[in-house]
């Protein structure tokens, strides 16, 4: 397609930091020594000299360090808090001593959440549900207390307790989190008062305005307490990095509170390889460096054990071929016949995963993603859809379907927010929209703006439907653009693609292709005379109920629907595509192939002449990132392949064990190149170049191999 958006970054300079220059940005082989050992056991011991010996040798750079665990024990000297009882001396004060001996940078480790020893002596501190009770079972096991209460100046004390005694790099923030449904303490509904001029509602309907104004309480709470504990820490040190969990993580979408973090965190739990993906990819949209923290052990922290040597391999491919560093989780046996150590199988995987890092981190540093495919996930719509009675898929299963859908598509792209979008949309030669039931004026406006200088944009279902309040509109707010009027919803739960025209019809079986989710139906349209359709719709023969019903589940595909299910339209230089249904939230449900073949078809049908294609097995995830020698210039571009190949068990847990090789993977990428190898081995590759494009096969990828291009001048 003609005058597409120029993909080069802008000349404009930026008024953000350099994040990639300081320790996070220069790192990426982490340790989180998750060591909550509390006082059940006869002893706590230690070797920090025989522990960062180790931690050295199998490649650590930086270490989390524990000083206040869940149980709210601490394991420094502190004339604040409760120190465990159980522990000989000063752990963080020797940690620091052997630290510094390696070169190891220490991340101190703190508890906000959970504290028992102060809910014991203050229960007024506690978080408590809407029936005024004390959440006593977080997590099974833990008293939570309110970040709003006075607590938050015994946390505050504390932190400065180690800023102003301890030699450490920066913090690390745990469990800085409302529960569900909390909080109700007596603080809590004074500020709630103060804020909002009213009572704080016990049981807020869907779709109103105590709701949203519910939701903003509880994510102020949070907020308010990470800006005042960076702001008083940085006062001490401004050159600490402060961090949490959960930072930069769109199932929270807390941005306003995640500003002031200097580095981003989540979690990564094996099995869920392809959820690692998902969060690296909207993580590095902040510019900000990030870790995903895997437990060493299988499946989640404290089992001790520890998982395949491959599968911590696997873990740390994803996180830094998608921009990010790894870090594992792991602990020593605080008692015992082994006490005081940290198995040595433990950290010979750890090693081996830290060496297939440390081999790539020439081509990790100041590394960007290359802007292609932008993936919409408005935190203001998931914030209209919280606060609605509108039904949602589980899991934000559209965000995951679709993430699913490209990964296995092999096509290299960006999870954004809205206000990336607005900055840097320019760059990226497709937008998708999936299911965005709510898109303010200003993101309308520049999504319009985007198409008519030449974009190609793809949108699926209720996208721009709704307003802010969760009322459904009249008409779809970007009718004009996809081609398409709104009707009204299918009386079926379940629908049918057909027929379905030449152009997006390859990989398919020539029959109705099932669209079914559990929560939304789909749309029905009229497509307007410019447009065109690329696929109708059909009904099933009866909508199923225990009494009316065809075989077991939905009905068989009986009348063809007056309406289109996937219609195309020019607008301006550019071309939009309106898919009338939750597709990727339906894919990520049912695992249909034929849904993921139907939608990359699509994606085809809009831009022909993408700017990478290549032709590899399902299980081959693709990144492509960028080392720049100038703001305006990417000199070398890498393409990262990932085998991520996903093991199923029955719905048991599985563990990546053995590694299933796979060979001459072609990649075909608009560039123009004077060099090309593999790393990190160095081995050169023969390519053609083709015009601005080249092409070349890559002979083998295990885990992980890259391809990198030296561009011409």
């Amino acid at each position: 397609m003609e005058n597409k958006p120029s993909n080069k970054p802008s000349n404009k300079p930026s008024n953000k930091p350099d994040n990639l220059n300081n320790l996070y940005g220069k790192t990426f082989r982490r340790g989180l020594f998750d060591f909550h050992a509390g006082e059940a056991v006869p002893e706590v011991e230690m070797d920090t000299s025989a522990y960062f010996a180790a931690a050295a040798k199998a490649g650590i750079q930086t270490i989390t360090f524990m000083t206040k665990d869940a149980f709210g024990n601490s394991y420094f000297d502190t004339k604040i808090g409760h120190k465990n009882r159980r522990l000989q001396g000063d752990l963080l004060a020797e940690a620091a001593v052997e630290a510094k001996k390696h070169g190891i940078d220490i991340i101190a480790y703190y508890n906000v959440g959970l504290n028992s020893h102060v809910a014991k002596e203050n229960p007024d501190y506690r978080q408590r549900t809407a029936d005024g009770q004390p959440v006593t079972e977080a997590f099974d096991y833990y008293d939570i207390l309110c970040m709003n209460s006075p607590y938050r100046d015994y946390v505050y004390g504390q932190l400065a307790e180690i800023a102003r005694n301890y030699e450490v790099a920066g913090f690390f923030f745990d469990i800085s989190y409302v529960w569900e449904g909390s909080c109700h303490c007596e603080y809590c509904q004074r500020w709630y008062r103060a804020r909002f001029g009213r009572v704080m509602p016990v049981s807020p309907e869907p779709g109103t305005e105590p709701l949203r104004q519910w939701q903003t309480f509880q994510r102020e709470i949070r907020h308010h307490f990470l800006r005042d504990a960076v702001s008083q820490l940085k006062a001490i040190n401004p050159a600490y990095l402060i961090g949490w969990n959960h930072a930069g993580d769109p199932r929270f979408g807390q941005i306003e509170a995640d500003e002031n973090a200097d580095y981003f965190t989540s979690e990564f739990h094996p099995p869920h390889y392809m959820y690692g993906s998902l969060l690296a990819r909207w993580k590095r949209s902040f510019d900000k460096p990030f870790e995903l923290m895997m437990p060493s052990e299988m499946g989640s922290w404290g089992e001790w054990t520890v998982a395949p040597a491959a599968t911590l391999k696997t873990t740390a491919a994803i996180a830094v071929a998608n921009g990010g560093s790894i870090s594992f989780g792991h602990v020593a046996y605080p008692s015992g016949l082994l006490k005081g150590q940290v198995s040595q199988a433990v950290m010979q995987a750890i090693g081996e995963a830290n060496d297939l890092v440390k081999e790539l981190e020439p081509w990790l540093l100041k590394a960007k993603s290359v802007p292609m495919v932008a993936v919409l996930h408005s935190i203001e719509n998931k914030r209209m859809l919280e606060a609605s009675a509108l039904a949602e898929s589980p899991d934000a299963a559209h965000l995951q379907g679709i993430h699913r859908i490209l990964t296995e598509g092999h096509i290299h792209f960006d999870l954004i927010d809205e206000h990336k979008l607005i900055e840097a949309i320019h760059l990226y030669e497709v937008l998708i929209v999936p299911d965005q039931a709510y898109l303010s004026e200003a993101v309308e406006a520049c999504i319009r703006e985007y198409v008519r200088n030449g974009g190609c944009l793809l949108a699926s279902s209720r996208t721009s439907l709704y307003g802010e309040q969760g009322v459904q509109k009249p008409n779809f707010g970007l009718s004009d653009l996809f081609g398409v009027d709104f009707i009204d919803f299918s009386v079926y739960s379940t629908s049918y693609l057909y027929p379905i025209e030449a152009g997006i019809k390859q990989n398919l079986p020539d029959l109705p292709i099932l669209l079914k989710e559990q929560s939304q139906s789909r749309l029905n349209v009229t497509a307007n005379p410019q447009a065109v359709i690329l696929s109708g719709s059909m009904n099933p023969a009866v909508e199923a109920k225990v009494h009316r019903h065809v075989y077991h589940q939905h009905a068989h595909p009986a009348n063809e629907a007056p309406y289109p299910a996937v219609v195309a339209h020019s607008f301006g230089k550019g071309k939009s595509l309106y898919i009338a249904g939750p597709i990727e939230a339906s894919y990520w449900q049912t695992g249909s192939p034929w849904l993921r073949n139907f939608y990359l078809n699509c994606l085809h049908e809009l831009n022909q002449q993408p700017r990478l294609r290549v032709k590899a097995p399902l299980s081959v995830e693709v990144n492509v990132m960028g080392q720049a020698q100038t703001p305006d210039q990417a000199s070398r571009i890498i393409v990262h392949l990932i085998n991520v190949r996903e093991d199923k068990a029955a719905g048991s847990k599985s563990f990546i064990e053995e590694v299933a090789l796979v060979t001459n993977i072609e990649v075909q990428i608009q560039a123009s190149a004077k060099r090309v190898y593999l790393i990190p081995g160095g081995e050169e590759l023969s390519f053609t170049q083709e015009k601005d494009s080249i092409s070349v096969t890559v002979p083998r990828v295990d885990i992980h191999a890259a391809v990198v291009i030296e561009q011409s001048e």
